[in-house]
């Protein structure tokens, strides 16, 4: 069954409140020490979600973090990890597997990708910044390509019996000013623009 993912009371900032959202019910969770809800494991449930054009109110955290819980290895595979966006939008997903694990736990984290064609070596050099930026914090990011020219699904598979099927991968906020600091948008990503996209989440 497919839901329109609403995490706001509103989601598009032209709405009148005639249009306003309604907060969705929430699955039973225990408030972690890092701020991220800690979902019971038997309310994760295999579904499929809907977010509408300019939705607000999306977050990696609140997408992926109670499915990433627990897991001791990771598998993205996205063959559109090439451009500098596209490799903050990998970082920021790093960063919800930091905040979801325990403090004790490695987690590895493995990235199957495709290598640009013209700009390879500046894609591997911010795959290389992003690998040893997680070496502190017990996330072993590692990273290959398939250049075989058959990679087009967009997935993230755990090792606790998840699949998140992604049908724009982690591209989904419309851009924004990364350079500009003081701007929101670039802070939190529940005040970006959303681009419309759908997840699935397969229990294996």
């Amino acid at each position: 069954m497919s839901s329109v993912f609403r995490p706001y009371q509103f989601y598009n900032d032209a709405v009148g409140a005639a249009d306003e959202l309604e907060s969705p019910a929430l699955p039973p969770s225990d408030t972690e020490s890092n701020g991220v809800a800690a979902v019971k494991e038997d309310a994760l449930q295999a579904k499929h979600i809907t977010v509408v054009e300019n939705q607000h109110g999306i977050s990696y955290d609140d997408l992926f973090g109670p499915y990433l819980r627990g897991a001791k290895h990771i598998t993205i595979t996205d063959p559109y990890i090439r451009l500098y966006y596209q490799a903050r939008n990998l970082m920021e997903f790093l960063e919800t597997v930091n905040r979801v694990k325990s403090n004790s736990d490695e987690v590895i984290v493995d990235l199957v990708t495709v290598e640009d064609d013209e700009k390879g070596e500046q894609q591997r050099d911010w795959l290389a910044q992003i690998q040893g930026s997680l070496l502190t914090v017990g996330v072993k990011f590692g990273y290959s390509f398939d250049n075989s020219g058959s990679q087009h699904a967009r997935h993230i598979v755990t090792d606790t019996n998840w699949k998140i099927s992604l049908d724009r991968g982690l591209d989904i906020f419309q851009p924004y000013d990364m350079n500009d600091s003081f701007q929101l948008a670039n802070r939190l990503q529940k005040r970006r623009s959303c681009k419309a996209f759908e997840v699935t989440y397969i229990q294996l």
